[in-house]
């Protein structure tokens, strides 16, 4: 994947599983892989269904990216420590093929080779466990002592950090300074030398640099990038990273920036900004996403892989995705697409299903819509038979 957030980077093991993260202060889900967010209190329709903040986040997080397990496996081994055979088998273990199945969709092996992956599997997750466990006690045992009669620790400025930051990334005084001077050698009000890679470090900047901007008024993005570029040249960096660590918040669409509020502060703003991302979000999940079914077609060859859902945009991102990332459901089409390139395929759709516009609250629709897209699938794949020779579907069993 191009890019992982930071949030992602840092969240817990309870919170990576589903996806997002929940900010009690500001009462909104934040999805993990792309920032969307929703919130309590707001009901939002979605193909004539209504759901809360919670089951909407969900929701996107199903459609808009297929599920959590998927997108990890797609990310760079670098960060996940999977080899390709390994996110490959997991993929099939979640699918809940037998051995006998996995062996054929490998093209070669035995169930034995299998099971000893399975194996081997179940231990890596027992010594990620407890290595998980010994990082944790190594950095508590870092930390100043509170027990009775020692020394007071040294004071930190960590309360003017956003959200939960403070208790993960204490920082001392005399740090800060230290920091800040290091980077910004012409002076605090000077120009940023270069942006660090470690996170405190990071912190301390985007902290400092958030300061240019006044609380209680709202900028445009084109102002956000004048006050950034004045600091660094990448100010797109900068101003991602500022929405992403909670010094920044800003609307849906980007139209409107300003300095995120702690609880309790900049009432009327917080109230303006939510009615203005509520007007968003129901224009965003009133609009119905097209749904049916594609195929994606090698250009060179012929062969073509059908494929069905209910947001098309989302399952085209998301075989591409699979794909990129060398673990597809379909041996054939990963081999010719690591062989030919992206450029050697198309992505086509056979058939669409437009929604009833005059059914958009009816909470029937939803499942009517999706066994109607999934017969429009069988009666393509009955029609085109893309398998063998022809496709890279896996034919039905019993056929």
């Amino acid at each position: 994947m191009d890019h992982v957030s930071d949030q992602l980077l840092h969240a817990d093991i309870y919170d990576l599983k589903r996806g997002y993260v929940e900010d009690p202060s500001l009462e909104t889900y934040t999805c993990l892989i792309c920032g969307h967010q929703t919130e309590k209190g707001v009901i939002y329709p979605d193909n004539g269904l209504l759901y809360d903040a919670e089951k909407s986040m969900r929701h996107h997080i199903n459609h808009k990216h297929d599920s959590m397990l998927d997108y990890l496996l797609s990310l760079d081994k670098k960060l996940t420590g999977l080899t390709d055979l390994q996110r490959k088998l997991i993929g099939l273990f979640n699918e809940g093929l037998s051995d006998q199945d996995i062996v054929a969709e490998l093209d070669g092996g035995s169930t034995s080779t299998i099971r000893n992956h399975r194996f081997m599997l179940r231990e890596k997750m027992k010594q990620a466990k407890l290595f998980l466990a010994v990082m944790e006690l190594m950095e508590e045992g870092g930390r100043p002592s509170s027990r009775p009669g020692s020394a007071a620790p040294p004071k930190t400025i960590s309360s003017a950090l956003p959200g939960k930051l403070g208790e993960r990334l204490p920082i001392l005084k005399e740090e800060n300074e230290k920091i800040l001077s290091k980077y910004f050698i012409e002076g605090l009000n000077g120009r940023l030398q270069s942006f660090p890679k470690q996170e405190k470090r990071r912190v301390v900047i985007l902290r400092h640099i958030a300061a240019d901007f006044e609380e209680g008024r709202m900028y445009t993005e084109k102002e956000v990038n004048q006050l950034l570029e004045a600091r660094y040249a990448d100010h797109v960096t900068l101003r991602r990273l500022l929405i992403e660590y909670g010094f920044l918040d800003r609307l849906p669409d980007g139209s409107e920036y300003w300095v995120k509020q702690p609880e309790g502060k900049g009432k009327g703003i917080k109230d303006m900004k939510n009615q203005r991302r509520k007007e968003l979000v129901n224009e965003y999940m009133n609009t119905p996403r097209p749904m049916g079914v594609l195929q994606i077609r090698n250009k060179e060859n012929g062969k073509i892989y059908v494929t069905s859902g209910m947001n098309l945009p989302g399952v085209i991102n998301g075989q591409k995705a699979k794909l990129s990332s060398d673990f597809h459901v379909s041996p054939s089409l990963q081999k010719d697409w690591k062989e030919l390139g992206e450029e050697a395929f198309a992505f086509e759709i056979l058939e669409e299903l437009k929604p009833d516009p005059q059914a958009a609250n009816d909470l029937s629709q939803q499942k009517i819509y999706t066994e109607k897209v999934k017969k429009m699938e069988e009666n393509w794949l009955e029609k085109l038979q893309p398998y063998g020779e022809k496709g890279y579907n896996r034919r039905p069993r019993g056929e």
